[in-house]
C-alpha cells in the first residue's frame, strides 16, 4: 500500500474516538461522552380519568451525558453534565439531570451539584424494571394521594462517596433541595440528610438508606428508611424491601410499604421478571393502601441494546389513587380514588 495513504489511515484512526464498554472516550478520561435512548409504546388505562386512556408513545429518562477527570496534582477534578432527552416530543433541558463537579482522589470523592439522594439510588438498584411502566416509584417514595414525592434528584447538593470493589457508602447533605433555579441565596431552613451503604459480594447484595427532611413540600419534616436485598441462586434471582415513611405533621406520609422481585433467565439472552409492592394505610385515614403488580419479559440484542415487554397493574382502596405508572417513565399512568390502572408496554433500551 502507498506509503502515505498508511499515514494518513493511521492519522484518521488516532482521531476517532475510542468507545469503553460504557461512554465514548473523545479525549481519553478527560472527556467522555454517554447516553440512554430508552422508548416505549404503551396502552393505557386510568380507570377513570377516560381522556388519558389509550395508546402513548414514551421516552423514558432517555439521556446524553459528559463527564471526565481532569489532573489537579495529586487529585482529580471531576464532572459531569447529563440532560434528559424527549424523543417522543423532540426536546430537552440542559443539565436536568445528574450534574455536578468535584474531587476525587484516595479519600474517596466530594461533588457538588444537583444528583440522586442515596435513599433513591437503593431503590433504583433493588428493582428490576428501571424506567418502565413495572417500575417501584409509584409505590415507593409516593403518598397515597400525592403520588411519587421522595424519589428525588436533590439540587444544593453535597455528596461523599466511598467505595470499594464490595462496599459503597454515600452521604449527602442539600440545602433548599427543591428550590429550583431562582437565582436567590439558598434556604438553610429548607434542608436534607440522605445516607446510603450498598454491600454486594458474590450472589449477595444488601442495601440500607436513611433520610431526614425539613421543610419538604409535601412531607414537612420527615425521616424515612429503605432495607433490601437481592439473592442470585443460578439463573434466578430474588429480592425484598422494606420502606417506613414518618413525618411530624402530615398523615398522608406515615406509612410503611414492602416489596418482592425476582428475575429468572430463560436463555443466555432472555429473561422473566416480576415485582409485588405493598403499601399499607396512613396514619389515621382508613382505606389508603394499595398493591401493584409489575411483569415483564426482557431480550438482549447485544451487551447495550434490548427489547421488552412489561405490564403493570395498581389496585387502589377506596381512598387511594397510586398511579400504575409514576417516575422514571415519561408518561405517566394516573387514576382517581378507589382506581385500578393499569399499562402494557412495549420498549426498547440503547446505552453508549
Amino acid at each position: 500500500m502507498n506509503k502515505k495513504l498508511v499515514a494518513v489511515a493511521v492519522a484518521a484512526g488516532l482521531a476517532l474516538p475510542v468507545i469503553s464498554a460504557h461512554a465514548i472516550e473523545v479525549a481519553g478520561k478527560k472527556l467522555e461522552v454517554y447516553g440512554k435512548m430508552h422508548l416505549s409504546i404503551d396502552l393505557s388505562d386510568t380507570d377513570g380519568l377516560v381522556t388519558t386512556d389509550g395508546l402513548s408513545v414514551s421516552s423514558n429518562s432517555s439521556r446524553l451525558g459528559f463527564k471526565g477527570e481532569l489532573p489537579a496534582g495529586d487529585l482529580k477534578v471531576v464532572y459531569q453534565i447529563e440532560s434528559e432527552v424527549f424523543f417522543d416530543e423532540a426536546g430537552g433541558k440542559l443539565a436536568n439531570r445528574n450534574t455536578y463537579a468535584g474531587l476525587k482522589g484516595s479519600f474517596g470523592k466530594f461533588i457538588v451539584g444537583n444528583y440522586d439522594t442515596p435513599y433513591k439510588t437503593v431503590a433504583s438498584k433493588w428493582g428490576v424494571f428501571g424506567d418502565s411502566v413495572a417500575e417501584r416509584r409509584s409505590i415507593l417514595g409516593a403518598g397515597y394521594k400525592s403520588g411519587n414525592k421522595l424519589n428525588i434528584r436533590a439540587e444544593n447538593s453535597m455528596m461523599y462517596e466511598m467505595k470499594s470493589k464490595t462496599v459503597n457508602f454515600q452521604a449527602m447533605y442539600a440545602v433548599d433541595p427543591q428550590a429550583g433555579a431562582n437565582g436567590k441565596v439558598d434556604d438553610s431552613q429548607k434542608n436534607m440528610t440522605s445516607l446510603g451503604l450498598r454491600y454486594k459480594s458474590g450472589p449477595i447484595w444488601l442495601g440500607a438508606a436513611y433520610e431526614s427532611w425539613k421543610g419538604h413540600a409535601n412531607l414537612a419534616d420527615a425521616t424515612a428508611m429503605r432495607l433490601g436485598a437481592k439473592y442470585k441462586m443460578g439463573s434466578t434471582q430474588i429480592g425484598v424491601i422494606y420502606e417506613t415513611i414518618d413525618s411530624s405533621t402530615v398523615n398522608e406520609w406515615k406509612r410503611d410499604a414492602y416489596g418482592v422481585n425476582a428475575k429468572f433467565k430463560i436463555s443466555k439472552k432472555t429473561d422473566i421478571r416480576a415485582q409485588y409492592l405493598i403499601v399499607g394505610d396512613a396514619q389515621n385515614v382508613a382505606d389508603t393502601g394499595a398493591t401493584k403488580l409489575g411483569l415483564g419479559v426482557y431480550h438482549k440484542l447485544d451487551k447495550k441494546a434490548q427489547l421488552y415487554v412489561a405490564y403493570a397493574a395498581t389496585n387502589n382502596d377506596a381512598n387511594a389513587k397510586f398511579q400504575a405508572v409514576d417516575g422514571g417513565h415519561g408518561d405517566e399512568v394516573k387514576t382517581v380514588n378507589g382506581g385500578n390502572p393499569s399499562s402494557i408496554s412495549v420498549g426498547m433500551i440503547y446505552k453508549f
